[in-house]
């Protein structure tokens, strides 16, 4: 009776490991196993990417760019997602939810409203030193997936979306030296930028971590004699759970 009492007290440590390791592998990430108000329905169906942190370079297309921005030019989002998965396959799924992302440009451009409400950017002449300017955007979105998946708890992932949503606060500001005088100014744009905007995006990743690159097709300024800049991002996406 006391070599099996030993025999258990052993086989604990091990077995206990061996079910956090699989647990890990199930379910690899903070909150794995929560699963909202409701319990699973099919505790073996994996739920993956429903909260997702993204930090990207920002940048732009268009008149200006791509690739003349600062490499301080760093924005950050996060998007809650409903993972909908199909019952007949584990490799095909949908995602749908709410988020939100912060575009911080920092440009050797300054950024102006004319007499007639378009945004133009030019770099300043020799006698304006610019020493930082920069264009943020906040924006508010609906992304829709099909997110395409291999088998087993290292899957490689493949995820086509796109964001609908709104952009209504933008900012224009800058620091420049006017005769040796540091100067700053900011412009909170109003009118002049288009609210709605459309992003097609696309991440390619392994288990919980992805590349993320999205491009805005319609331009950022509604009117007419604007500088034409459609914003693209690039960077890093984790899966919290």
């Amino acid at each position: 009776m006391k070599i099996f009492v030993i025999f258990i007290l052993l086989c604990i440590p091990s077995l206990c490991s061996a079910q956090s390791k699989v647990q890990t592998q199930e379910r690899p990430g903070l909150f794995w196993y929560f699963s909202g108000l409701r319990p699973f329905k099919d505790i073996d169906r994996r739920k993956y990417d429903r909260l997702i942190l993204d930090l990207t370079y920002n940048d732009w297309l268009g008149d200006n760019g791509p690739f003349e921005n600062d490499w301080r030019s760093i924005g950050f989002g996060a998007s809650l997602y409903k993972d909908i998965q199909l019952k007949r396959t584990e490799n095909i799924g949908f995602g749908i939810g709410l988020g939100y992302t912060y575009l911080n440009h920092r440009t050797p451009r300054v950024f102006y409203v004319t007499p007639f409400s378009a945004v133009q950017a030019a770099i300043p002449p020799p006698n304006d030193s610019i020493l930082s300017s920069f264009l943020t955007i906040h924006q508010f979105y609906i992304p829709l997936e099909l997110r395409l998946r291999s088998k087993g708890w290292k899957h490689k992932k493949i995820t086509l979306g796109l964001r609908i949503g709104i952009q209504p606060i933008m900012n224009i500001s800058s620091f420049r030296t006017i005769e040796q005088e540091i100067k700053y100014s900011e412009i909170k744009l109003k009118e002049e930028h288009n609210w709605f905007y459309i992003a097609p995006y696309i991440r390619l990743g392994l288990r919980n971590w992805s590349i993320f690159f999205a491009y805005q097709p319609l331009n950022l300024f509604s009117e007419t004699g604007s500088v034409n800049m459609q914003p693209i991002q690039m960077g890093l996406s984790l899966s919290l759970f």
